[in-house]
């Protein structure tokens, strides 16, 4: 809030410039602190740091390889790095092969020979952000935690050029490989945890991979197509569905200047297109053949989420009995996208019941 008072509302640039301002007095504080052997107080300096510089390249999304994102992005990953050493859960650094590149992630390890649980990134989110987005919470109760980024994501889009792919389960097979390679993890006992965007991607995983053991899906998505033209109006829907291209337009003209290339842009070129009508029409690709999940899972979502359209659906066609289902409410608390102002209930929730299914 200190910060947002800083900011003059409706300016991007003014966002961006007081967020990188915070988080390079978290920097200077954190250094300060390792210098007097503070290592605990420097790492949480460090994460302070790391958050401020996600948040600024937030609203520059746009251009997923402007000169500001790869500034901001870059020192986020750089805060979160010098972060480690004073956390109080060991969190390694770590290159996962993939094809003929590699994937970047951390393993939180907890406990040698506990069950493993991947957590992959949503549309906007680094795996560094899962540290304190249920990977600590996971830790704490006994559980090694792989965060990981694939395609469309942190450094795959923004360094390498690489867009996201519905067939999620060709990134998570070789990550799962790497937990099999692995000294310390559990590669008999893996979950997956997908929330945001990763509500499509975890159960994608989930519905080809049999390795996987248990899923959590935060919204569940099975449809993207049916997130983004719920919101449609009437003529907007008889465009899309016969593909043309004059959508475009009204759609631009309906979310203008930056705020709306924002919104718009910042998801399309994640996936390596130009135009709205290219995103929707590669959203058709994007589904989950739910009845195909055979593994135990824990789906959720917060009151009012924008992007919750089918979990109920999604929960009544999963074949496994063994699952379970909570709407978390406004009036506790935990509403919202994710559970976003208050999530911890969700964490004890989702960790307890992987605690009972894998004791």
């Amino acid at each position: 809030m200190a910060v947002a008072r800083r900011i003059v509302p409706g300016d991007y640039d003014s966002w961006y410039a007081e967020w990188m301002a915070e988080g390079r007095r978290e920097a200077e504080h954190a250094e300060a602190e390792a210098a007097r052997g503070r290592q605990r107080n420097a790492g949480e300096a460090w994460l302070r740091a790391q958050e401020c510089f996600r948040s600024a390249y937030f609203f520059v999304r746009r251009d997923p390889h402007g000169t500001e994102l790869l500034q901001a992005w870059r020192a986020s990953r750089e805060a979160f790095r010098a972060a480690l050493p004073g956390l109080p859960v060991a969190v390694e650094a770590v290159r996962i092969p993939w094809q003929d590149i590699h994937l970047e992630g951390y393993v939180l390890h907890a406990r040698a020979g506990a069950p493993t649980v991947l957590m992959t990134c949503g549309y906007d989110s680094p795996p560094e952000e899962f540290y304190s987005l249920g990977g600590y919470e996971a830790a704490l109760r006994g559980f090694n935690v792989v965060a990981f980024s694939g395609p469309g994501q942190a450094e795959m889009l923004y360094e390498r050029g690489i867009p996201f792919r519905p067939d999620f389960e060709a990134v998570v097979g070789p990550v799962i490989d790497f937990v099999e390679r692995t000294a310390g993890l559990d590669a008999s006992r893996i979950a997956i945890v997908g929330r945001s965007f990763g509500g499509y991607l975890a159960p994608r995983a989930a519905s080809r991979e049999p390795r996987i053991g248990a899923l959590a899906a935060d919204p569940a998505q099975t449809d993207m197509t049916a997130a983004i033209a719920r919101r449609f109006p009437p003529e907007w829907l008889k465009l899309y569905e016969r593909d043309d291209p004059s959508l475009n337009d009204k759609i631009w003209a309906a979310f203008p200047g930056s705020r709306g290339q924002e919104y718009w842009l910042s998801r399309i070129r994640a996936h390596g297109l130009t135009t709205p009508l290219d995103y929707l029409q590669e959203l058709r690709r994007w589904t989950v053949d739910v009845e195909s999940i055979a593994c135990p899972a824990f789906v959720s979502c917060g009151e009012g989420d924008f992007a919750e359209v089918s979990s109920d659906a999604f929960f009544a066609r999963l074949p496994n009995p063994d699952k379970r289902f909570v709407r978390y409410r406004d009036a506790d608390g935990s509403g919202g996208h994710c559970e976003g102002m208050g999530p911890t209930r969700c964490y004890a929730d989702l960790f307890g019941w992987l605690g009972e299914l894998w004791p």
